[in-house]
């Protein structure tokens, strides 16, 4: 039986599945609220009805998922602590690729707004290059080389996406794939104990496009084995190949990541993806 439980992550700060939203709406109804199964109680709200994403039902692989309008659409959670680094794994579709597309981000802004320093993971997809930023921290705004060119997402394909902003390094992920990495630009340090807030379908633009899950956690491991956990749970409940090498090709995590010795799938104890 494949592991299915994020909240035996070391650290699970937010939990955001499809299962939460097809419990309380029907295909086509406005989501204005997406329950948080991590336990911590950071359910993600809009109460303003014209700004609400749609549910659509049997979005990827019979799962549901939020449909964001690219204009106005966007949730968010009341204020919180937030202590420790941030990495953002999500299953997600771009419908329309535009210069901003807003996807999830933990920020000190209650508005949501960017480049006000202080946050932790932002998801951000910017112009023709469509490129992830890393420029959030808690001790640096927008530097210009702080960011690295993603791999080119289709249109209305659902892809798993993983990003990491923290004192182990940035990384960006798409299908268990590693495109970017980059640990030496000085702005890692541990994020310190302050509010924070989480948006979903927002950054500096909104999201034209559609999310069916996000796991928000520290992946404390120094070699980031964590993240292949959770990107294996995503890719089995899915239907998203990973790639050769990958801890769990073949099949999905039996167990939650208290050791790192896994027993099958890609066979190696550490990504091979990570050693760059």
């Amino acid at each position: 039986m494949a592991w299915t439980d994020m909240t035996q992550l070391t650290n699970c700060y937010g939990w955001f599945k499809p299962e939460s939203l097809a419990s309380s709406y029907a295909n086509g109804d406005p989501i204005s609220s997406w329950a948080d199964s991590s336990g911590n109680g950071r359910d993600l709200l809009q109460a303003t009805s014209a700004n609400q994403p749609l549910a659509l039902a049997n979005a990827v692989n019979g799962h549901m998922a939020a449909d964001f309008d690219g204009i106005n659409d966007f949730l968010s959670s009341n204020s919180y602590t937030q202590s420790g680094d941030v990495v953002v794994s999500m299953v997600l579709s771009i419908d329309v690729h535009k210069n901003f597309n807003g996807v999830f981000q933990v920020n000190s802004s209650s508005s949501g707004a960017w480049n006000t320093g202080n946050a932790w993971a932002t998801q951000l997809f910017y112009t023709s290059g469509y490129y992830f930023f890393f420029s959030m921290t808690p001790t640096y705004n927008y530097v210009g080389n702080n960011y690295f060119t993603a791999k080119f997402l289709s249109a209305n394909n659902y892809y798993i996406v993983t990003h990491s902003l923290c004192s182990k390094g940035r990384h960006a992920k798409i299908d268990g794939t590693n495109i970017a990495v980059d640990s030496a630009l000085g702005d890692t340090a541990s994020p310190p104990s302050a509010t924070a807030y989480m948006f979903m379908g927002k950054t500096l633009g909104e999201l034209d496009g559609k999310i069916s899950e996000v796991v928000v956690y520290d992946a404390v491991d120094t070699d980031f084995s964590e993240v292949c956990w959770v990107e294996g749970y995503l890719a089995d409940k899915y239907a998203i190949t990973m790639p050769d090498g990958h801890l769990f090709k073949n099949e999905p995590p039996a167990n939650a990541p208290t050791t790192y010795n896994p027993s099958g799938g890609g066979g190696a104890t550490v990504h091979p993806l990570y050693a760059n």
